[in-house]
């Protein structure tokens, strides 16, 4: 099974805000990759962590930091309809319809440390975690979650 791992988790780790914060976030990345866990997200993430870094860094070190991070995503079509259908439900952000459908379409879990998003997503009955104060569970969830 794949992992959908929210834009907000990523700019934590990259931008170094709150040392907790980046903590979490790089363990948590760390063993999806050691688990050899998938990362899918949709191709709106790509748009998203481009347009936090350009504004957050240098264009030339933005550029290479999304590249690399997008040679670890698997990108997925952006699921127009069904995001739609979310934020009509839920009320969510664009963004974040946009990332629970994908959660839902590829049976994964959701990682996020955007507590909106989480709320929202729960509402649906999609598997997600609030990294911040939930990284324990994240941690115990990875350690047994299966791929597929």
């Amino acid at each position: 099974m794949p992992v959908v791992v929210d834009t907000s988790v990523f700019i934590d780790l990259i931008l170094e805000y709150d040392e907790n914060r980046t903590q979490k976030a790089e363990k948590t990345l760390m063993l999806i990759q050691e688990k050899s866990l998938k990362i899918v997200n949709p191709v709106i993430f790509k748009v998203e962590i481009a347009g936090v870094l350009s504004r957050n860094l240098p264009k030339s070190r933005a550029e290479l930091i999304v590249k690399d991070i997008l040679h670890d995503v698997e990108l997925t079509p952006n699921p127009d309809d069904f995001a739609f259908e979310i934020a009509m439900r839920t009320g969510s952000r664009a963004a974040d319809a946009y990332f629970i459908a994908t959660v839902k379409l590829t049976d994964s879990i959701l990682i996020t440390n955007d507590r909106v998003m989480r709320n929202n997503a729960r509402k649906l009955g999609v598997e997600t975690y609030y990294l911040i104060e939930e990284f324990e569970n994240v941690m115990e969830r990875l350690e047994t979650y299966q791929l597929s």
